[in-house]
């Protein structure tokens, strides 16, 4: 509704523009395993790039972002012919052509940098630690994206938001430099450390029964919009005693 105001006279003049109903949903799935495709929440995971150019050449890039699991859903966008391009840790798509209008789904398989499996279940320690086992392997065997192996969090939360932008600074551990594991090997890692492993005291959880949500994220060299992305394990729950 576009209104003019003026002294003792106003006019209400409506537009003509319906409200955007269209759905845009779907998912990202690991194209190998067919499993869902984990991620993070927000900058970092990722993401749906919609370009309207039924309205503009040039038109402004509109941002989906997707659930920890790879899911997305929108049900509030303009119809339209759309570019679409799929972006985050894994090998760029090209962007798709669509027409959208109604209901439309997608699904997108993608090819991971990288690909973190867990082996066998997390362990709480009596120490008031809690110790796991993963396997980190390359996810593509694309040679343009066989960077090494940078960074390696075991990110522990208080909530089931767990990742990168979501994390404990005393409870989770940082692998760095010397403590980087080689790809395909089933690695250890206990929870405490989160300035890396040997440095300062590791940290112990309450003596208190608390839950918590361990997930492992790791990364290469290779920046996805000029910000560093991780692959992720599933999420785990333990509960300390």
């Amino acid at each position: 509704m576009a209104c003019i105001i003026s002294t003792g006279l106003s006019s209400c003049i409506e537009d003509n523009y319906a409200p955007p109903a269209e759905t845009f949903t779907g998912a990202f799935v690991d194209m190998q395993t067919k499993e869902p495709f984990q991620t993070a929440i927000g900058n970092t995971g990722a993401r749906i790039t919609l370009m309207e150019y039924s309205w503009s050449e040039n038109p402004t890039p509109y941002y989906m972002y997707c659930k920890m699991n790879g899911e997305f859903n929108n049900s509030k966008i303009f119809a339209g012919e759309y570019g679409v391009r799929a972006e985050g840790a894994f090998v760029p798509v090209e962007e798709e052509i669509i027409d959208l209008k109604g209901v439309v789904e997608r699904t997108y398989e993608v090819d991971p940098f990288l690909r973190v499996e867990w082996i066998g279940e997390p362990v709480v320690n009596g120490d008031g630690t809690a110790t796991i086992q993963v396997k980190i392997t390359r996810g593509t065997s694309d040679p343009d994206y066989q960077h090494p192996l940078s960074e390696v969090w075991l990110f522990v939360s208080e909530n089931q938001y767990v990742g990168d932008f979501s994390f404990s600074p005393n409870f989770s551990t940082h692998l760095v430099g010397a403590t980087l594991p080689a790809l395909g090997e089933t690695i250890t890692i206990t929870t405490g450390w989160p300035g890396g492993i040997g440095t300062g005291a590791q940290k112990t959880f309450p003596d208190y029964e608390r839950k918590y949500f361990l997930r492992v994220g790791a990364r290469i060299n290779t920046q996805v919009n000029g910000t560093n992305v991780y692959n992720y394990s599933p999420i785990k729950e333990i509960t300390t005693k």
